[in-house]
């Protein structure tokens, strides 16, 4: 149930993020300064994501290091 759960959010988070980018663009030329800080964010958490992917040291303290 939890990945039908993950699916169905991430299908909702895809929507709103296109109904903001079609707002942004419909409020030209204002709306590029919205659109430059959805794609910074876009940006980082895109970059965030691969370090944390990429990372073995992270994967190690999450199998055996129990709090």
């Amino acid at each position: 149930m939890s990945k039908f759960a993950a699916v169905l959010f991430g299908f909702i988070v895809l929507g709103y993020v296109g109904v903001l980018i079609a707002g942004m663009l419909e409020l030209m030329p204002w709306g590029l300064i919205g659109l430059v800080i959805l794609f910074g964010f876009a940006f980082l958490f895109g970059w965030i994501l691969k370090d944390r992917l990429g990372n073995k040291e992270d994967d190690h303290y999450d199998k055996n290091v129990k709090l």
